[in-house]
């Protein structure tokens, strides 16, 4: 999908080959059921970076310590 920015914000969405993105984090149960979306993630980065963000947010992800510690194994 395409997606337009102001041109003044161009920059902050273009990714090092030139095209304009935008990411999001989505969790999903086993079921299929949408628990947590967050959108607005500006050009490439990182998914630590974004799953960073998303639980250090007031109302953010909220992940069961031993399952952070599975992830945290991982990286």
């Amino acid at each position: 999908m395409k997606i337009r920015v102001p041109s003044i914000d161009k920059p902050r969405y273009r990714t090092r080959k030139g095209d304009i993105t935008t990411n999001m984090l989505s969790v999903c149960t086993p079921d299929i059921h949408f628990v947590y979306v967050l959108p607005s993630w500006e050009g490439s980065v990182a998914n630590g970076q974004v799953l960073r963000d998303a639980i250090s947010r007031r109302y953010g992800l909220k992940v069961p310590h031993d399952k952070m510690q599975n992830w945290r194994n991982l990286n």
